[in-house]
């Protein structure tokens, strides 16, 4: 179990190893000398964190509690052991890995070509799309503990820039975030403002995980 603000994973740090997300919500980041953060994905309950560290020999992120947590961790061993007699989850933990870098090649495109109002409106819908598979989430909105802050941050904005979209998001009536609560209040035409296509985020077999 981890509180809020705690450091699960440190970049650099003897990877061989992953967690699994029972409860809360975690992200991923990296973190320059200047101290600037580039926080590269979000993880909810049931997703694995650290993934990437579990194969590589070193962990290339940051992985840091956003609210408790409580984790499963996993070895590479213990791994490798068990999807050696069981080629359903060896594809299914192939399709994870394919997955995550589906969402990073997303948030490229984010920074690089959807304007502020776009990429946020992305991520807002991202995270609807995850959260209503894995059962926490609904039609209307789903529970949303990321500051204004966090979110700057995954977007490559500042927390002032953040505000000013909320707010524009909020007033055309088509989402707003309010005590942890995101509402969904327009999702038609919020999927056409972000071009959003969840295809990427759903998985293609019938294992059930």
């Amino acid at each position: 179990m981890f509180k809020p603000g705690a450091q699960i994973v440190n970049q650099g740090e003897r990877g061989g190893r992953a967690f699994i997300l029972d409860q809360g919500w975690t992200y991923s980041s990296c973190t320059l000398r200047s101290g600037s953060r580039q926080i590269i994905d979000i993880q909810i309950p049931g997703d694995i964190a650290n993934l990437q560290g579990l194969i590589l020999p070193f962990a290339m992120q940051d992985v840091t509690a956003i609210t408790r947590v409580e984790v499963y961790e996993v070895s590479f061993d213990i791994v490798g052991g068990a999807t050696g007699p069981d080629p359903e989850l060896a594809a299914f933990l192939l399709w994870l890995v394919a997955s995550e870098s589906a969402v990073t090649s997303t948030r490229l495109t984010d920074l690089g070509r959807r304007t502020a109002i776009e990429r946020t409106a992305h991520l807002i819908l991202e995270l609807a799309t995850r959260l209503k598979l894995a059962g926490l989430g609904t039609d209307t909105g789903f529970p949303c503990p990321m500051t204004q802050y966090l979110i700057a941050d995954a977007l490559g904005l500042t927390p002032v820039h953040v505000n000013r979209v909320l707010r524009e998001l909020r007033l055309s009536r088509l989402a707003s975030h309010h005590r942890g609560w995101l509402n969904l209040l327009d999702r038609d035409k919020l999927v056409v403002l972000a071009q959003f296509d969840g295809a990427y985020l759903q998985h293609p077999g019938s294992l059930d995980c």
